[in-house]
């Protein structure tokens, strides 16, 4: 597995907070304000958790890497990530300002920067936690139980898994582990499958389950 470069900054967790909170501001009517306001609550949780995901397996990845002396790059990699206070807090497990932590996300295993070489290789691993299909199932989940069954609110929970793994490209070195990658489509085919299914007519679902009946 290749190491991953990486270019971390303090102010990411910083922005990633803020986001968390960030309350739409009224500017036309009540109900557009309301509206507004929901969707960028769709969207910034959508940002949120994907760029959670794509940061656990950036450290994963770096972490699953046998660390010989021809892997200097994995090894400093590791050590930009441990000398930075908040990136490290998160994966120790501790709950940052806003209430952002693992659990939050749903992992209550032992704390990523305490797993061994091989307990990082099991998680991003067929089948474990932080796997392709694992992950695109919980993400994708977690933003359709925000957004239910309302098209706009699907669109904007897909611009916000696009736009949060845009900022994790960035913010660690512009290249991300390939199962970051898998995981991103995965899960976008899993929410354009939503958006499918509710575009359909009537009778384009008649069509499909004839014996359903109204």
């Amino acid at each position: 597995m290749e190491a991953v470069s990486l270019n971390v900054d303090n102010q990411y967790f910083g922005a990633f907070q803020a986001e968390n909170t960030k309350v739409e501001q009224q500017n036309h009517s009540e109900n557009t304000s309301v509206h507004n306001s929901n969707e960028s609550r769709i969207h910034n949780s959508a940002v949120n958790v994907s760029i959670s995901m794509e940061s656990i397996k950036v450290f994963l990845n770096i972490k699953s890497v046998e660390l010989t002396q021809r892997n200097t790059s994995s090894q400093n990699s590791l050590m930009n990530i441990i000398n930075n206070t908040e990136v490290y807090d998160f994966l120790s497990g501790k709950e940052l300002d806003g209430g952002f932590s693992l659990k939050s996300i749903g992992y209550d295993g032992k704390p990523i920067t305490e797993l061994s070489v091989d307990e990082a290789k099991s998680l991003v691993s067929e089948g474990g936690f932080f796997g392709v299909e694992e992950t695109s199932f919980r993400v994708s989940s977690f933003v359709m139980n925000i957004a239910g069954d309302n098209l706009e609110a699907l669109e904007e929970a897909k611009k916000g898994i696009i736009q949060g793994f845009k900022q994790a490209e960035k913010m660690w070195g512009g290249t991300l582990p390939e199962i970051s990658y898998q995981t991103q489509q995965k899960t976008l085919d899993i929410v354009d499958a939503k958006i499918a299914e509710l575009l359909k007519t009537d009778a384009q679902k008649e069509a499909e389950n004839p014996d359903i009946k109204e």
